[in-house]
Parts: C-alpha cells; structure tokens; sequence
C-alpha cells in the first residue's frame, strides 16, 4: 500500500509537467526513508533538470527508497544520465511505474541500477503513468507525433451552417475550455482555407501557459500564404514564441528562374511534400513534424483536414464541444464528410462524456 501511496505522488508530480516536456515524457520522483517522505522532484520542461536528480541533489541520506513515475535514463543527454545520482546517493530500492520504450533507454536504465545492488521493482501503477504520457508512448511506438482531432460541432455534426459560417457553432463557455487543451499539445494544425477565412491567432492564453511555446502548423498545398497580401495574417505574428511551419506541395517548390512561388520567408519553416488528388501526404507530413522533434499534434480544422483524418483514421483521439443544437443543412460542412463503410465504422476503444450547462465534451481514444 506504501508504494501505491508513494507512486501516486510522483505520477500526481510528473503531471506538473504537463504541456512543457515535449518530446520527453512527464516524470515525478519521491524520496521515501523510514516510511517518510524527505524530497520530491518533477521534470519541470524540456531540457530541464530531471525529477530523479531533482529530488536526490536535496538530501544526503543513505538507503532510501525512490518512487519514480517512468525507469530512469541511463544516457548522457542534455542532462546527465540519472542513474549516475542514484547510484551515487547509494539509494536502496527503486519503485518504477513503467519501463521506458525510447529505445536508448528501455531496461537500459534497469540494468544498470541492478548491476550495482540496487533493488529494483517495476510495473506499480503502469496504466495510469501510460495514459499521462500518452503522447510520449505513442509518438516512441510509432516514430509519429500524437494526433488529436479537435472541433466543435453541433449534436448532428456540423461544423459549419448551410452559409459556410463556423463562428460560433459553441459557446463562449465551451470555447475557453477548448483553447485551454492547446496548452497540453507542442503543436496545433490548421488548414489554408482557415486561416484566409477566419484569420485565426492559434496561440496559448499566455497567463495560463508562460514560456510555453506552441508551433503553428499550417498546410497550403499550393503555397499561396507566400504573397504579399498575406503579410499581416496572425500566423506570421509573435513567431518567437509560436513558429510558424507550413508545407506546401513539392511541386510549388521555387527554382532558380521561379519569382513568385518562392519560399515562404515570413514562415518559420517551409516544408515541401508530395500530394496526391486528395491533398498533401499526411504521413510525409507527420515524419516531417516528428524529426523536428514535436512530440504531439492537435488538429484543429478546417473540416476538410479532420476529415481526410478519420477516413485514413490516422488519429488517437477526438475531441468534439458539443452544445444542444441542431444545424442541419445539406450544404453545411460535416465533421466527416468523406464518410464510410457501414462494416468499417471509425471505433472508439474508450470514450467518455462530459455534461456540462452548454452542452457536452467528448473525448474518445481509437
């Protein structure tokens, strides 16, 4: 029971985390001795020190006992690898949640605790650990980011009225706490007809969220963001805090002799892939955006982009804010508008629903 206590504290630590230590997971870390806490520790954010040595550089006991919400890193990275301080402060025993699947760590760091006559015991509370670091899991078992799908509907799903108007399909209640989820992503996906028709900002409320930094991505095919009449979109605002990255088809790529699809300077980057009649390469997308290391994804539209989505059901999550309200329409754009097969329905294998005065969230994991 001790250690169920104890790991819950440094799951419930790592936590603090949230939103900041992308690509590196969330870890929190307790220093137990006698059956009493003596120091906690959390990786604050990326590149930051770590929660195991943190916690350890605090005291100078002897024969403790470490709670830690994911196996400590055995590798010299932008900090020293922790296992080092563990074995240093001559720490008994480690209680570990889960075993890290990065592939430079994963046992790794075990061994190396077990090798030096430290008792090691792992697995306690493993689920909960994985669904706080979903992000990170995901994105190391399938070398892509986190993709989340974001949107707010009406209850037969519609995004926009028969007049393609979108604003506001939700609530001013229900919209604050759909923009307070950007702060759990490291970027936020938008398409070009989104940005020409609502000229949107994609940005943090910063009160909440300082220092965090969030990346704008935005997908225009045929590169027409590039021209001058587009200089004072609110993508291209405040880039030091909220890059801007855009890709564009390989095909609108400049050359030498090309004078007007040139690349996009008032974009932080400017990524080219292949396309095809549906678009651009999602997957290309995807590999692009996690060698630049960005760990998380949340798409925000327009219909079209979440719907490409869900047919390649390409995702691990929905988010739909949901206010009591039917719009209807045949012209109105649907939440899927490419639809499917009755026998290859898009499944969920948990959800759940949040009730609230002005409607309803769901949020389901495929």
């Amino acid at each position: 029971m001790d250690d169920t206590k104890f790991l819950k504290l440094a799951v419930k630590l790592a936590r603090k985390g949230l939103g900041y230590t992308e690509p590196n997971p969330m870890v929190g870390a307790v220093v137990v001795k006698d059956g009493k806490i003596i120091s906690t520790g959390y990786h604050k954010k990326f590149g930051d020190i770590h929660a195991e040595r943190m916690a350890l550089e605090k005291i100078n006991e002897k024969d403790t006992t470490l709670y830690v919400s994911l196996e400590p890193c055995s590798h010299f990275g932008k900090t020293p690898p922790c296992t080092d301080i563990i074995i240093e402060k001559k720490v008994k025993k480690v209680v570990i949640a889960s075993v890290d699947t990065n592939p430079r760590i994963s046992n790794k760091g075990i061994e190396i605790l077990k090798e030096n006559g430290i008792e090691v015991s792992v697995g306690h509370l493993d689920e909960m650990n994985r669904e706080l670091n979903s992000h990170y899991f995901t994105s190391m078992k399938y070398s892509r980011p986190y993709i989340s799908l974001k949107a707010g509907v009406s209850i037969d799903g519609k995004l926009t009225d028969k007049y393609n108007n979108s604003r506001w399909m939700t609530g001013e209640y229900l919209r604050e706490i759909s923009h307070n989820f950007r702060g759990e992503f490291s970027s936020i996906m938008v398409g070009y007809k989104t940005v020409i028709k609502d000229n949107p900002n994609l940005k943090l409320n910063k009160e909440n969220r300082k220092d965090k930094k969030l990346v704008r991505v935005i997908l225009d095919s045929k590169n027409r963001l590039n021209a001058d009449k587009f200089n004072q979109l609110n993508i291209y605002k405040e880039t030091d805090i909220f890059p801007t990255y855009i890709f564009s088809d390989i095909s609108y790529k400049a050359n030498k002799n090309d004078k007007i699809n040139k690349t996009n300077k008032k974009a932080t980057k400017h990524f080219y892939v292949k396309s095809s009649e549906t678009g651009l390469n999602i997957v290309d997308i995807l590999d692009t955006i996690y060698k630049n290391n960005i760990a998380s994804i949340l798409v925000e539209g327009g219909g079209k982009l979440i719907s490409t989505f869900l047919k390649e059901k390409l995702f691990d999550e929905i988010i739909l804010f949901t206010e009591r309200k039917i719009i209807g329409g045949k012209d109105s754009v649907e939440l899927f508008s490419d639809g499917t097969d009755l026998d290859k329905p898009v499944n969920f294998s948990s959800s759940k629903i949040i009730e609230t005065n002005n409607g309803y969230i769901f949020r389901g994991t495929k």
